[in-house]
């Protein structure tokens, strides 16, 4: 499964954002964030609830995606600025 790693630049400051899944042992997927290369936080969905889904491969996909995308909304709304 492959995952998303993306920069961005925020007042002046970057943020880099890494989203994958942990894969069968953990069930969960993880976003974690850094700013200037130090760990700042991170955000976990869980998807135990979901493993007997027959098309579970897309919908671990779709929550890899959906929560990339949310981390990096949530930058830009200012919810990480007291790291800045």
């Amino acid at each position: 499964m492959k995952g998303y790693n993306t920069v961005i630049e925020y007042k002046g400051q970057k943020f880099m954002v890494q989203t994958q899944d942990k894969g069968p042992s953990f069930n969960y997927v993880e976003s974690l964030i850094y700013l200037s290369g130090k760990l700042i936080a991170s955000r976990r969905l869980s998807y135990t609830n979901q493993l007997d889904q027959p098309d579970l491969k897309n919908l671990v996909e779709q929550m890899v995606h959906d929560l990339h995308v949310e981390v990096l909304d949530e930058i830009v709304e200012g919810k990480y600025d007291k790291y800045l």
